[in-house]
């Protein structure tokens, strides 16, 4: 085989697996596209922000020297004392001792994931003019987006779950749909559940020194539903790898977000559909130019169906 030859086959082959492949390979192109845009929008808050921050920080470290001269008999640590209680009760702009910047890339990143999932736990907030017309911009475009790619998502997902369906009703039978049903969305929501909720709540239980197993639990919860109270927050406390840790909690919320919503349309759909019939019908879908007639324009998604048909595979609603 010549070079040419090898080289025209290696690229049909590549052309073939694109087209069978062509739905899978734009949700990772969107995905990786849409992780762009929550880095440029990480980036520019930082950009922004993180410089405003350092002025801020100045000038109260500033306030607190001339109320150490003027008062000397205060020790430091009563005074770092009251930072840190003003700073509890949500005094903005206080600076403890040993703090580090909030407005870090990793900290941006997941403020830009909560904007756009409209999680919105007010931890940071932008405090210059230019941040806050940036902030609105970025999440006027990025909020349709952010819905654009949970629904892509979604999809994939109860794609997932009717063929799980599907494999059930086909080892269950088709006698009694409300069983088969009820089978397919319990077990799902309890895989869902212990994946998404039970198990990561114990990995911040763990990461979080100050959380009880319970806050963690309700902050999974109460993030995921993007109700986003903000009373707990995840990385706000010292880490050895506090960076990661936003990163891979921004990833987390993200993902759980996502299922969040998928359970809804499974439950919805068990609400509406538990005692219908399930049918599959033997289909086999040519996603190339095929011609229905000799003398029609060819078409894509030409649809064969077998002359003969499983009775048994076929149950109307």
């Amino acid at each position: 085989m010549t070079f040419l030859a090898y080289l025209s086959r290696l690229l049909k082959g590549h052309k073939n697996f694109v087209m069978d492949h062509k739905k899978g390979i734009s949700i990772i192109f969107v995905t990786i596209g849409y992780f762009g845009y929550l880095a440029f929008g990480g980036y520019i808050f930082c950009l922004i922000e993180a410089p405003e921050e350092a002025k801020q920080q100045e000038s109260i470290l500033k306030v607190k020297s001339s109320v150490m001269a003027k008062f000397p008999n205060v020790p430091e640590a009563a005074i770092n004392h009251l930072y840190e209680q003003l700073s509890a009760a949500g005094v903005k702009g206080i600076v403890i001792a040993n703090a580090t910047a909030k407005w870090t890339y990793g900290n941006a990143f997941l403020f830009s994931m909560t904007l756009l999932t409209t999680i919105g736990y007010g931890h940071l907030s932008p405090v210059t003019q230019l941040g806050k017309i940036v902030c609105m911009a970025y999440t006027a475009f990025g909020i349709p987006i952010t819905l654009i790619i949970l629904a892509v998502h979604v999809d994939l997902l109860t794609n997932i779950s009717n063929a799980y369906k599907a494999n059930l009703f086909r080892r269950l039978g088709y006698q009694n749909p409300f069983c088969v049903r009820s089978v397919h969305f319990f077990s799902v929501m309890v895989f869902i559940i212990v994946g998404t909720f039970i198990l990561p709540a114990w990995v911040f239980y763990y990461l979080e020194s100050a959380w009880s197993y319970l806050d963690s639990i309700y902050f999974c919860f109460i993030s995921l539903t993007t109700v986003g109270l903000g009373d707990f927050v995840p990385a706000t406390a010292a880490h050895p790898q506090i960076e990661i840790y936003r990163f891979l909690a921004t990833m987390y919320l993200l993902m759980g977000v996502t299922v969040v919503m998928f359970m809804m349309a499974l439950a919805t759909d068990y609400y509406q559909n538990c005692n219908k019939g399930y049918h599959v019908i033997p289909v086999r879908v040519i996603p190339e130019k095929v011609p229905i007639m000799p003398e029609d324009p060819p078409s894509y998604g030409t649809i064969i169906i077998p002359e003969t048909i499983d009775e048994t595979k076929l149950l109307l609603s």
